[in-house]
């Protein structure tokens, strides 16, 4: 998937922003962001239960093409309200994985 020259606009548009406001909370939040993408692309054979939690994550991973962008470049050109679920769905998401882990599926091949 290629980005959109809308999406990169808006991801350098709030960098520029945070680098000009020189915001180290912005940055914390795309950095949280960038470690949630990574965990669920490792996590992504899990079988997870739905949940909004999962739903929320795996939709915004899906769009995220690791091959063309890192996880926090990736996250830079979310816009503000996906990685606000982004990072509201990440705990519940990720204890759903971490069960998923400690128990694995009994019935995969």
């Amino acid at each position: 998937m290629t980005i959109s020259y809308n999406a990169t606009a808006q991801g350098l548009e709030r960098v520029l922003s945070e680098l000009a406001d020189s915001c180290p909370m912005e940055r914390a939040r795309l950095e949280a962001a960038a470690r949630v993408l990574t965990a669920a692309r490792r996590a992504a054979g899990l079988h997870l239960p739905a949940s909004d939690a999962t739903r929320a994550v795996a939709e915004i991973l899906r769009h995220w093409d690791s091959e063309a962008v890192t996880a926090l470049e990736y996250a830079e050109t979310l816009p503000e309200a996906a990685l606000d679920r982004l990072l509201r769905a990440a705990p519940a998401w990720a204890a759903a994985a971490r069960r998923a882990v400690a128990t694995p599926d009994r019935h995969a091949a």
